[in-house]
């Protein structure tokens, strides 16, 4: 196991950051963690942190996981992932005697007046630190409201955001600061378990929640309501219908939030795809990935439980790296795990922790003014091309001449996710079949953010900006459309994979035609 080898030390200073200018608040009866993004029990850096900070005042502890339904994305989909998740945590905070209270937003505009509520009475306030969307919202707005001292916690990867001091530009120049970091960064990672040795009780006596009740109007959502939420289907839809949300985005019934889901579909990852994953990764027909961005984006599990089992799986140490290559940036060879596992720690640890520095560093991480300026001369040099375009409904419902590309939006549509190679051509083509960079660019936000569930989410951006060039490089020859960006086809995708059980899987009608593409 790696704790074995590390520990948690220097936590607070390379996870914690205090963002209010106001005090802890020493008459205040808790300490209040309202959990916005890290949503589970285990390997919560913020859970930690409250722990620490609960021996240190002498005071209890009480965890708010807040659900908005007032983003502009809420839906069905997203709203049925966070409650299963919901129910998974309330076990395990309870088994671990946390006070742990769920909270879906019932009235629009409520979380803003509860969390200044409950932040009257508690001694300070701590946040997920999250750089995106809804909880980075929340977190932006918290220190300007709230009279008492507010902590921002990371747990969002192995790398601390807050260590790299610019956002960089490309997997490889990451990838060489990820080398020189990571045996310093294996030691800030969280406790699986925040609570093992502690003997004091943390949670809530009946008094103090008593006089929240009363006081700030806290009740936590019924718990048959987030049962029947969590059953999805037919009794799932009818408990959410009278949410002011988007119901044409439904639940996907094969899908189901929480930790438990989460680590069974790990376990199958690491018994029979992880040996092929360098092969097959890009295979759309059978592919041997994880599947676990949906888990990974709102919480459910942490990167550093599933590094931690691929460790273990390839008998890893840190004497295992071949130090001789560290911080050159090599892909193969250096972690000194099989092909396939080092491929793998590639992905979750370069290109998804890429993403993460790059949106804590840049504010306008989601908008095309960040990509490069070999990128927007190129295409602005190409904007008058002739070139086929679609509206965005035509695009969303999938009616393109492209049968390969209509597949990978219905299955968007019908699972919440996309293969990931396919993604990488699904947004080639929206840029190819857009009047301009902007408004392709706004589409693929709009849809991704709107269908997968694993949108609004730091990868979600890094991966529509590849397409118009960011952590790119420039290539020839020169396309119509694309200029110097990289071009990808559905001709060329047809030629390289295996897509035959792909077609036929999200084909139109129950019944494969003969695909179409260009």
């Amino acid at each position: 196991m790696m704790h074995e080898y590390f520990t948690s030390s220097e936590l607070k200073n390379s996870r914690v950051r205090t963002v209010s200018q106001h005090e802890i608040n020493p008459n205040g009866r808790f300490i209040l963690y309202w959990m916005t993004a890290c949503r589970r029990y285990n390997y919560n850096a913020s859970l930690d942190y409250a722990i620490s900070l609960s021996k240190e005042l002498s005071k209890p502890i009480l965890v708010v996981e807040a659900v908005s339904i007032t983003h502009k994305f809420a839906n069905d989909r997203i709203l049925s992932f966070m409650i299963q998740g919901m129910m998974n945590n309330s076990r395990d905070f309870q088994e671990n005697n946390i006070t742990y209270i769920p909270w879906v937003e019932i009235k629009q505009k409520a979380g803003d007046k509860m969390l200044l509520s409950l932040s009257k009475h508690a001694s300070c306030v701590i946040l997920d630190d999250y750089p995106t969307y809804t909880p980075n919202k929340i977190l932006r707005a918290a220190p300007k409201i709230l009279k008492l001292r507010v902590d921002a916690v990371d747990s969002n990867g192995i790398l601390p955001m807050m260590w790299a001091e610019k956002e960089f530009t490309t997997a490889y120049s990451f990838r060489k600061y990820m080398q020189k970091s990571l045996v310093d960064a294996l030691q800030t990672i969280p406790a699986m378990n925040s609570m093992d040795g502690v003997e004091d009780n943390l949670s809530l006596t009946s008094d103090d929640l008593e006089f929240l009740r009363e006081e700030t109007n806290l009740e936590a959502t019924p718990l048959e309501w987030l049962w029947r939420v969590s059953e999805g289907g037919t009794v799932g839809d009818r408990a959410m219908a009278d949410f002011p949300i988007d119901h044409s985005v439904p639940a996907v019934k094969e899908t189901i939030g929480g930790i438990d889901e989460a680590r069974m579909r790990l376990q199958k990852f690491l018994n029979y795809k992880l040996n092929k994953y360098s092969i097959d990764r890009n295979n759309p027909d059978t592919p041997a990935v994880s599947g676990l961005s949906p888990w990974l984006h709102f919480g459910h599990i942490s990167s550093f439980e599933i590094i931690e089992k691929v460790f273990d799986k390839e008998n890893w140490s840190v004497g295992s790296l071949n130090h001789e290559d560290t911080g050159k940036g090599t892909r193969s060879g250096w972690w000194g795990t099989s092909e396939s596992a080092s491929s793998f720690l590639d992905q979750i640890i370069t290109w998804r922790e890429l993403g993460f520095n790059y949106a804590y560093n840049r504010i306008d991480h989601a908008t095309i003014e960040t990509i490069p300026n070999w990128a927007k001369i190129s295409m602005t040099e190409h904007i008058n091309d002739d070139r086929t375009l679609y509206s965005l409904e035509e695009l969303e419902q999938a009616e393109t001449h492209d049968e390969i590309w209509n597949a990978s939006q219905r299955e968007l549509v019908r699972t919440g996710q996309m293969h990931n190679y396919m993604r990488m051509l699904w947004g080639k083509k929206i840029l190819e079949w857009s009047p301009d960079p902007e408004t392709a660019a706004e589409r693929m936000i709009y849809i991704n953010d709107k269908w997968a569930l694993d949108g609004r989410d730091p990868n979600s951006y890094t991966g529509i900006f590849w397409v118009l060039g960011r952590h790119d490089r420039a290539w020839g020859p020169e396309r119509p459309i694309f200029g110097k960006v990289r071009y990808m086809s559905s001709e060329s995708a047809m030629r390289k994979l295996k897509l035959k059980n792909y077609l036929e899987r999200y084909a139109k009608e129950d019944t494969m035609t003969l695909a179409k593409f260009g």
